[in-house]
């Protein structure tokens, strides 16, 4: 079965690595939500589309795996995979392959269409919208984010300028930086971490603050969480 795809070659940057040299997990996501717009674009769907529909993709959830963790200046091939509409939810999946062509990594996100006149769910998606896409992809990655009987406080974030995104509010990607930045120091310089599994329960505004606490996972790794006015923002697993 031959899949519609979308793929971009990419070069590794100075600010998509961490200490180390290595890509940051956060970078990672950044480059799968740029593919998907620019495939969502190339289809005709861009900004003013949604905008004449009052339609809105979100993210609801979305797992990553990487099978190596890339390096600076490397160059990668991105290859964005899009699924129609399944309970309410499109599956898009972006493959990684380095020059080789071995798989690098993977993202697993789980897009959500909403109506924003009524800030609702959209469950029956413009035909013409959804039958872009393929009927199944064939790749998943796990979605369960279980979380730990104990928590410690990391302190206060805020949704300062440098956090948000062109909705107004911290940007999916950026929940990454904040879990790493939450988490003890010596955790992090134990490796690199090589798989994430996030949910997003609501937004947080420019300006708005949260509370992010962290635990050790049920079944190993590190659970992070932000409380907004004492409801979940965001969790995540990940592990190294």
């Amino acid at each position: 079965m031959e899949l519609e795809t979308y793929t971009e070659q990419i070069t590794v940057q100075d600010t998509d690595v961490d200490y180390r040299g290595l890509m940051k997990p956060s970078a990672l996501l950044r480059y799968a939500e740029q593919l998907a717009t620019a495939n969502s674009c190339q289809k005709g769907f861009d900004a003013e589309y949604f905008c004449r529909l009052h339609l809105a993709y979100l993210l609801g959830k979305q797992a990553l795996r990487f099978d190596r963790v890339p390096r600076k200046d490397e160059k990668l091939l991105f290859t964005s995979i899009p699924e129609r509409s399944r309970r309410a939810a499109n599956k898009r999946v972006t493959l990684v392959q380095d020059g080789a062509g071995e798989t690098v990594a993977l993202v697993d996100a789980r897009w959500i269409l909403v109506d924003t006149q009524e800030g609702r769910i959209l469950r029956r998606p413009p035909e013409q919208l959804d039958t872009a896409w393929n009927l199944e992809v064939p790749y998943e990655l796990p979605q369960t984010v279980g979380k730990p009987a104990e928590l410690k406080t990391a302190g206060v974030w805020k949704a300062s300028y440098s956090l948000c995104d062109v909705n107004g509010h911290i940007n999916n990607a950026c929940y990454l930086d904040i879990a790493c930045d939450a988490l003890p120091l010596e955790v992090i310089q134990a490796g690199p971490l090589r798989s994430v599994s996030v949910k997003y329960h609501r937004e947080v505004l420019m300006g708005q603050s949260m509370e992010v606490l962290y635990g050790p996972g049920e079944q190993g790794g590190w659970y992070v969480a932000g409380r907004r006015d004492g409801q979940l923002a965001f969790e995540l697993i990940c592990r190294q």
